[in-house]
C-alpha cells in the first residue's frame, strides 16, 4: 500500500475513494462535537504513526477533514445510487428526490448547484451540502445546531442550518430533536391541568341544616390592643359547603386547645358537622409559617376530638390550595370586608370581634342566585335565608296553608321553600364545568416527573417516579404519590410535569438509549 506523506500545515481534503474504516461507531456518540473530535483524533493518531511524530497537535484542518469524512459517509449511505450515477455521468432517476436540486460532487461531497452560482456569497450558501434528515449524522448535526442556538425556537435552528445545508425533512427532524432534548424537557415542561372534577356530594346535598358539611381555614395574624400592649389574634373561618354560609371565630392563640375551643363554639351555635374539609399544613406559605407549624400539631388531636361527635375530618391533597377554593375565596371576601371597615391598625379585641361579626353578616347576605330587577319577583337567595329566614334577618313567613298556624310549621314551610329555590335556582349554576375534557395520556405509575415548586428555581425542582395515582369519580387523575430522593410526596396533577412516560422512563433507568435527545447536556 502506497503511503503519501504530507506536512502538517498542508493536510489535503480526504478523497472520496479513501478508506473510511477508521471512522468510529456513530451509535456510541450523543454529541456532534464529540463525534467530530473523536474522528479527528483517530485520523491524527494514524498520521502520527505514518510520520513517526508524536508531537503533532490537533488542528482545525483535522476537524474539517473529520467533518468532511462524515458528510461523505452519510451521503454514501443515504444517496448511494445518485452518487454512483453522477460518477458515471449518468442522469438521475426520475423518482429521485435530488432531481430538482441539480446536484454535483465536489471533493466527493454531494452539493446542490442551483441557479445562484454567479453570486458572490460564500461557497456554503451557493453550493449547500445535501443531507438526509433521517441519518444519524444529520440528527447529531441538527442537535448541535439546536444547542448552539441556545435551545431557541425551531425556526431559528432551521434558518441557521439552511445557510450551509439542504436537509430533507428538516423541520420534522428539528421538531423531533427539540422534543427529545432533555434540557428543553426540564426547562419547558409544564403540568397538564386536568378538567374540573365533579363536585363532591357534600356540595350538592340539599335538605340538611347549614354547616352539616363545612370547610375550615385559618387566616391572620390580626393585631389587637390590650391595655398598652399589642397581641396577635387569628380567625377561624367555617363555611357551609352546601348553603355557602360563613361563620367566623376569633382564635387567641395557635395552641391546640384554642383550636378545639373555636370548633366547640362553632358547633354549639351551628351544630356539629358530619364532614369537615380543610387544607393540608403544606398549603400554607410565606407569612403563614407559624400557622403551618401549629397546624401540623392540631390535626391529630382535632380529628380524634371530632370522632367523639361522629364528625369526619378530610383533607385536600398537599400543595393544592386551589382544591379548597370553597373557603379560600371567602377568606379573601372577609379580608376585603375588614379592609373597608377596620380604621385602626391595632383595634381593641372587642372592636375586632364586632367587625368580624358584621363581616360575617355582610358575607352571608351576598346573593347566590340571579338578582331580579322586577320588584314582583322574589329576592335572590342568600346564605342568610338558611340561617335567619331572610337575607336581612327581618321576619318573613313562607307559604303555608291557613290550617298551619303553629310556628314550627311556618319555619318548616320557609325552610322547604328555600331548599326548593336552592334546587331550582342555585344548583343549575353549578352544572357548567367551564373546561373541556382532557385529551392525551394521564399520569401513570412509573412516569418520570418533576414536582413544580414556585418558590424554587426550576433547575432545583425535585424529580421522581410516580408510584401511585388517585383518580377521581370520573376516572381523571388529579393527585399522585411521587417517590423522590427525599421520600414519597403526594402532589396534585397541576404540580406534576411529566418528563418521560412509563416505558421510556424504565428504559432510561436501565441505561438504554431511549432517544437521541434524552442525554445529559
Amino acid at each position: 500500500m502506497l503511503v503519501r506523506i504530507y506536512p502538517v500545515s498542508a493536510i489535503p481534503p480526504s478523497s472520496p475513494t479513501s478508506d473510511d474504516v477508521t471512522l468510529p461507531d456513530i451509535s456510541r456518540f450523543s454529541s456532534y462535537k464529540r463525534l467530530i473530535r473523536a474522528t479527528a483524533m483517530v485520523r491524527l493518531f494514524i498520521e502520527r504513526l505514518k510520520q513517526k511524530q508524536r508531537d503533532i497537535p490537533l488542528q482545525v484542518a483535522h476537524m474539517k477533514d473529520a467533518e468532511a469524512r462524515w458528510i461523505r459517509q452519510s451521503q454514501k449511505e443515504s444517496f448511494g445510487d445518485e452518487l454512483n450515477r453522477l460518477k458515471r455521468k449518468q442522469p438521475l432517476r426520475k423518482n429521485s428526490k435530488l432531481t430538482k436540486l441539480d446536484p454535483e460532487t465536489e471533493d466527493g461531497i454531494l452539493k446542490a448547484r442551483g441557479r445562484i452560482g454567479a453570486s458572490t456569497v460564500t461557497t456554503h450558501s451557493n453550493r449547500p451540502v445535501i443531507l438526509d434528515g433521517g441519518h444519524s449524522f444529520t440528527r447529531l448535526l441538527i442537535d448541535n445546531g439546536h444547542r448552539n442556538a441556545g435551545h431557541a425556537n425551531n425556526e431559528r435552528v432551521v434558518n441557521d442550518l439552511r445557510q450551509r445545508f439542504v436537509i430533507f425533512r428538516l423541520r420534522p427532524t428539528v421538531r423531533k430533536i427539540a422534543k427529545g432534548c432533555q434540557f428543553c424537557r426540564v426547562y419547558k415542561a409544564t403540568p397538564r391541568r386536568p378538567p374540573k372534577g365533579d363536585l363532591p356530594a357534600e356540595r350538592i346535598d340539599p335538605g340538611h341544616r347549614a354547616f352539616t358539611y363545612c370547610g375550615v381555614d385559618y387566616f391572620g395574624p390580626l393585631t389587637v390592643t390590650i391595655g398598652r400592649r399589642h397581641e396577635k389574634r387569628w380567625c377561624a373561618l367555617f363555611t357551609c359547603l352546601t348553603t355557602r354560609a360563613v361563620h367566623l371565630e376569633i382564635v387567641p392563640s395557635l395552641s391546640t386547645d384554642s383550636a378545639i375551643m373555636a370548633l366547640r363554639r362553632m358547633a354549639a351555635r351551628r351544630g356539629w358537622p358530619r364532614v369537615i374539609y380543610s387544607d393540608n399544613a403544606t398549603n400554607f406559605r410565606g407569612a403563614d409559617v407559624e400557622l403551618r407549624d401549629c397546624y401540623r400539631k392540631w390535626i391529630p388531636e382535632l380529628r380524634n376530638y371530632c370522632l367523639q361527635y361522629e364528625t369526619e375530618w378530610r383533607f385536600i391533597p398537599p400543595g393544592a390550595p386551589h382544591m379548597g377554593g370553597a373557603w379560600e375565596r371567602l377568606v379573601r371576601s372577609v379580608k376585603a370586608a375588614l379592609s373597608t371597615t377596620l380604621k385602626e391598625k391595632s383595634p381593641k379585641e372587642e372592636v375586632l370581634q364586632t367587625l368580624l361579626t358584621e363581616a360575617e353578616y355582610s358575607i352571608n347576605a351576598r346573593p347566590l342566585t340571579h338578582v331580579p330587577v322586577d320588584y314582583e319577583e322574589e329576592e335572590a337567595l342568600t346564605p342568610n335565608h338558611f340561617l335567619m329566614g331572610s337575607s336581612t334577618g327581618l321576619p318573613r313567613t313562607g307559604p303555608c296553608t291557613e290550617a298551619d298556624r303553629s310556628t314550627w310549621r311556618r319555619s318548616q314551610a320557609m325552610a322547604d321553600q328555600f331548599w326548593r329555590r336552592w334546587l331550582r335556582e342555585y344548583l343549575p349554576t353549578l352544572i357548567p364545568r367551564g373546561q373541556s375534557r382532557m385529551e392525551g395520556p394521564q399520569l401513570q405509575p412509573n412516569d418520570l416527573v418533576m414536582i413544580v415548586d414556585g418558590t424554587l428555581p426550576r433547575n432545583t425542582w425535585p424529580r421522581g417516579i410516580i408510584v401511585r395515582v388517585y383518580p377521581g369519580p370520573d376516572g381523571v387523575v388529579r393527585a399522585a404519590d411521587v417517590r423522590t430522593k427525599g421520600g414519597v410526596f403526594r402532589r396534585p396533577a397541576t404540580k406534576i410535569a411529566v418528563l418521560l412516560r412509563g416505558e421510556a422512563a424504565k428504559s432510561l433507568r436501565r441505561g438504554e438509549n431511549v432517544t437521541d435527545g434524552l442525554r445529559h447536556n
